[in-house]
């Protein structure tokens, strides 16, 4: 029976779940005898406490109100309360116990009202289930005899478990119903839920993900590409082909990292026997993320996957890098260091040798071949920088001024290094004024691109990045200050390409807008004129109580700080007699009063 409980749910205070995720039937020996059991309307054979019977009343009125209505109260679990889940995993957890502790060397899992018990030997399983039926039937329980599973293929969780294997249940995914926002959100929730089953690399799904791009409203329109559908039909594919195998509980377990296209694939195997796949999400919190990061998350994620699956870490991890290169990563990735903090295992790089990774699509990008961190010898230096007004530069041997459309002058000066490395076809050494695009610039060789609804900003890095790997030669690239009146050749060459781009005005604005300088040190310093110099001044906003506007008619100035100005004036009382002028001052900025009695309006 159904009943609306929204208005006890709105004052119950949640339990919040006691499993945040479904058990793993690949953590099940292989080999080992199963026994799957249903409990039969559990909710419905777990007694309420007495006391909160009478909170879950209900009536049932009459036909035509001919006789008084009948009051009822729930004793048992009402379905569609808030905590009912909750408190049936609790219940059932606590008559699972005392079989647990009796029977340690058996496995058992215990979903809501889904029980599966897995033991070494046939006798031993036989001995746990008899033991399991009397605790269940003492606590009220029932089972559910006709979906009592012991034989293979079993079905548990949407998975079919066999004697080694495990596969998805076979499902068909409509696609005629895919039109909004919340349609493909749900869709890509299975999706992703069964994927550490499938086995379907992130980059091979990212149409599908671009399909949540856009509009936040989930009742907005979406449409199916050909693309994402090739997509979807992958997927298809996969619920039909893909397994993975239940675990040899003496076997040591590994954590083979892949360098996919897009961001790695983990897999978590035991000698060449796929236990689960794992994934990185598809969009990323950073604008940049390197390659070795990626690889660092992964490592962190799935070591805390495993260690929710068996308890331990694993035994060796097998990472697509030298044993150099794995000892400069711990030097200099902060990321690295993260996602392999108290690893006491071994650290890898052979690959097992089998056939069923083969599909998988590699990149080269692991780690900058192009980008160097410290200056190149014999190379050249180039300086550049961009404008507000759309003008991008570069000088060295050469100068070479770019009109762009952008009215940025950190996307024209991204435009500036595009040009250099397009340019130069030989190692430089650039210099930037911009510590913006000096990171961007060293971080995107390897790096995953995060999408932005800026359209202008990812078409300019994605150039920079296809940019930069075309290179056949090094490059450099630092920051140096701008404005800072330093000696040396640095200095005077980023003026020059400076110059190339900006006005004197605009930059006469642009070093007010950083230093607030006031309007004589504007004259001196470049060449404008007073009225422009004050012009830039006074339309500066945190400037602004600095230089106040000009009081108009009949408004009386007010003082910036206590004791700065007051306004006097003379009142006449005759009944004071000699003393009738009060002279009443008054500070403009804190409101005090002073009044004192004088013989005249004019005193000493």
């Amino acid at each position: 029976m159904l009943m609306d409980l929204r208005a006890v749910n709105a004052v119950i205070q949640p339990m919040g779940p006691l499993q945040p995720g479904l058990p793993s039937p690949a953590m099940i020996p292989k080999d080992w005898p199963l026994i799957i059991i249903d409990l039969k309307d559990c909710f419905f054979t777990i007694p309420l406490a007495e006391q909160d019977c009478e909170k879950f009343a209900f009536t049932i009125p009459a036909i035509n109100n001919k006789e008084p209505a009948t009051r009822f109260q729930w004793k048992v679990l009402p379905q569609g309360m808030l905590n009912s889940p909750t408190i049936c995993q609790t219940f059932v957890g606590q008559v699972l116990q005392p079989v647990r502790d009796k029977f340690s060397d058996c496995y058992i899992i215990h979903y809501i009202d889904d029980i599966l018990c897995a033991a070494e030997t046939r006798d031993k399983l036989i001995d746990c289930y008899t033991f399991l039926q009397a605790e269940v039937a003492n606590a009220g329980l029932t089972i559910a005899f006709d979906k009592i599973q012991t034989s293979a293929p079993f079905h548990y969780l949407g998975m079919q478990i066999e004697n080694r294997k495990i596969k998805p249940q076979k499902i068909e995914i409509r696609k005629d119903t895919l039109k909004t926002l919340n349609d493909f959100q749900k869709l890509l929730g299975d999706i992703n839920w069964i994927r550490p089953t499938l086995g379907i690399p992130t980059y091979a799904m990212s149409n599908l993900f671009s399909i949540l791009r856009g509009d936040p409203d989930l009742n907005s329109k979406r449409t199916l590409t050909p693309e994402a559908t090739k997509e979807i039909k992958l997927v298809e594919e996969k619920i039909q082909s893909a397994q993975i195998n239940r675990i040899d509980s003496l076997a040591p377990l590994q954590l083979l990292i892949f360098a996919t296209a897009h961001s790695p694939t983990g897999i978590i195997v035991q000698n060449t026997d796929l236990v689960e796949w794992s994934f990185l999400p598809h969009s990323t919190i950073k604008t940049f993320t390197l390659y070795l990061d990626q690889i660092a998350t992964l490592i962190g994620q799935t070591r805390l996957r495993i260690i929710k699956l068996c308890g331990k870490d694993p035994d060796k991890i097998v990472v697509p890098l030298t044993k150099e290169q794995v000892k400069q990563a711990f030097i200099d990735s902060s990321a690295w260091q993260i996602g392999l903090a108290d690893f006491v295992g071994i650290i890898d790089n052979h690959y097992p040798k089998t056939k069923i990774f083969q599909f998988l699509k590699l990149t080269t990008w692991i780690l900058p071949k192009i980008t160097r961190y410290k200056p190149l010898e014999n190379a050249l230096t180039i300086f550049t920088d961009g404008s507000s007004n759309g003008k991008a530069a570069y000088t060295g041997p050469k100068e070479r001024v770019i009109k762009t459309q952008y009215q940025s002058a950190q996307r024209a000066e991204l435009v500036a290094v595009i040009t250099v490395l397009e340019d130069f076809n030989q190692p430089v050494n650039i210099i930037s004024d911009s510590a913006y695009v000096v990171q961007a610039t060293r971080d995107v060789e390897t790096a995953l691109i995060k999408y932005s609804m800026d359209d202008q900003l990812n078409q300019l890095f994605n150039l920079l990045q296809q940019t930069v790997r075309k290179r056949n030669f090094p490059f450099y690239i630092t920051h140096i200050r701008a404005h800072t009146n330093l000696p040396g050749p640095l200095t005077e060459a980023n003026k020059q390409a400076d110059l190339l781009v900006s006005s004197t005005f605009i930059k006469a604005q642009e070093l007010h807008a950083l230093t607030h300088i006031n309007t004589a040190g504007l004259k001196n310093k470049f060449d404008v004129t007073w009225k422009q110099a004050k012009n830039i001044v006074q339309h500066c906003t945190q400037c602004q109580v600095l230089h106040l506007p000009t009081q108009e008619a009949g408004v009386n100035p007010r003082g910036l700080c206590p004791n700065a100005l007051w306004q006097m004036d003379v009142t006449h009382v005759p009944s004071f007699g000699k003393l009738s002028y009060v002279h009443v001052t008054v500070d403009t900025y804190s409101h005090f009063i002073w009044a004192t009695c004088q013989t005249g309006e004019s005193t000493s």
